[in-house]
């Protein structure tokens, strides 16, 4: 499908709408916007939390407010992005001309594929952040709210590095490629401990 259902984005279907367009033959939307969804998901959790504990947090739910609108905005932009690649690759390729502006038709959509994912993994690790100051101090009978923020905010984060890998090949003469795949690592490594600390801390006060 393109980016539109009808004359609505994405992020404006019914859920079962979107879940219908998720399972079904075509290949977008797919795990990219999956992945920007949760993270928008694990970014409301968060705010609910915050908003049922009290005074002093206001500032903390306008982040989250804002990190879910950018994390929706991007669902919608990881299947654009997708359409882009399959646009190019359809292009003509019988002469020279053609194949060189096939060639980069192809890496600036290449390109793009990989930013957003990327986006999404910046904004979900924020989130993540979020989760665990929510689980640390928020209020205690929504504990379990904000570890299922926290899964949702990795996952987001998992995900989406699947998404930026999987572009990745078509970039190789691009120093961008190796600045992408930098940025991945690392912040693979902060969700690992983030995921890591609120497990524990959500596991041991449940227990």
């Amino acid at each position: 499908m393109t980016e539109e259902k009808g004359d609505n984005l994405l992020t404006e279907l019914r859920i079962t709408d979107f879940a219908a367009e998720l399972g079904s033959s075509n290949p977008a939307p797919g795990g990219g916007s999956a992945s920007a969804l949760a993270g928008a998901l694990a970014a409301c959790l968060a705010q609910m939390v915050a908003q049922l504990s009290g005074e002093g947090w206001e500032e903390f739910i306008a982040r989250a407010q804002l990190l879910s609108n950018q994390l929706l905005h991007l669902v919608n932009r990881d299947t654009e992005a997708f359409n882009q690649v399959m646009a190019a690759l359809k292009l003509p390729k019988g002469t020279e001309e053609e194949k060189r502006e096939r060639r980069r038709a192809l890496r600036l959509a290449n390109r793009h594929a990989t930013e957003v994912p990327l986006q999404v993994m910046e904004l979900a690790l924020q989130v993540l952040a979020m989760a665990r100051e929510a689980a640390q101090r928020g209020n205690k009978n929504c504990l379990s709210d904000a570890g299922v923020a926290g899964l949702l905010a990795a996952a987001a984060c998992k995900g989406a590095a699947y998404n930026v890998l999987i572009n990745l090949p078509g970039l190789r003469d691009d120093p961008f490629a190796a600045e992408a795949r930098a940025r991945l690592a690392e912040i693979l490594e902060d969700v690992h401990v983030l995921e890591s600390t609120i497990a524990a801390h959500v596991t041991r006060s449940l227990e």
